[in-house]
């Protein structure tokens, strides 16, 4: 086995303004597929594989407020994206992906189930204090109901098990949607997760989508199955900008950009 061969690996990337393409090296390029979920975003990239979302022919719309799992509902639920893979994995536009290798990954897809692009302290999220709580569903914060007490009861219930957040207060959980993991096992999250999503009971909360909190919600529903189910799992942090424009890009990427603007490389 080629160690550098992902063309079994599908990473979609998820967007809706400008890219950054030094953040996806071109050896990674034939795994990635961008995910345009703005109408408002003209398409106006070569040499990448772009898809809109809202163009899939089953599209179902849940809200923008349902962050990344608009985009991870509606590609479980096309087969046909994932046909002939082996691993599916979702990632932002404003995570460099640049330092990733393709052995890198390869060599980690052979020997885990599961890469954790965002890996964080279950703990540390915890003591966030967001709030699921029904008796004060537009507050994001503080005192109240934990959303871990909802998402662990809402896992335990579905697969008549007993497990509590005080079991894993020293473990990391993944964040932010991002994550690369076999297909088999994609499918059987999404089993769980879509319960959640086409019961419309994260509607309940922030009703008026202040915070886009679905989003919230449905990361660490997914944080929390990979960290249960998924023991073989790896972490490799990768960084998240959270670039919003070019002005607030790192100093010595914007030189990097402005010399590759002058040799002429887009």
């Amino acid at each position: 086995m080629d160690v550098n061969d992902m063309s079994g690996s599908r990473i979609f990337v998820i967007f809706h303004d400008s890219l950054n393409l030094d953040y996806f090296p071109s050896h990674l390029l034939p795994s990635l597929i961008f995910v345009n979920v703005n109408p408002a975003n003209p398409h106006k990239y070569r040499g990448i594989h772009v898809l809109n979302l809202y163009d899939l022919p089953g599209f179902i719309p849940l809200g923008k407020w349902y962050t990344e799992t608009e985009v991870i509902y509606n590609i479980y639920k096309d087969p046909f994206l994932l046909e002939g893979m082996d691993h599916v994995g979702f990632i932002h536009y404003d995570i460099d992906f640049g330092p990733v290798s393709a052995s890198s990954l390869g060599e980690a897809l052979r020997s885990y189930d599961l890469i954790n692009f965002q890996p964080n302290s279950f703990k540390g999220d915890m003591e966030q204090h967001i709030l699921m709580d029904p008796e004060q569903p537009d507050v994001l914060s503080g005192e109240g109901r934990n959303c871990y007490l909802s998402i662990f009861e809402d896992f335990s219930r579905y697969y008549g098990t007993s497990h509590e957040p005080e079991q894993y207060l020293g473990r990391n959980i993944n964040l932010c949607s991002c994550f690369l993991m076999k297909k088999e096992l994609f499918y059987k999250m999404m089993e769980f997760a879509a319960v959640i999503i086409e019961s419309r009971k994260l509607d309940h909360f922030d009703s008026n989508r202040r915070y886009r909190i679905q989003g919230g919600f449905m990361e660490r529903y997914y944080g929390v199955w990979c960290m249960i189910m998924v023991p073989h799992s790896l972490d490799m942090k990768l960084r998240h900008d959270f670039v919003q424009t070019h002005r607030q890009m790192p100093l010595l990427r914007r030189i990097r950009n402005g010399l590759a603007s002058l040799l002429g490389h887009k």
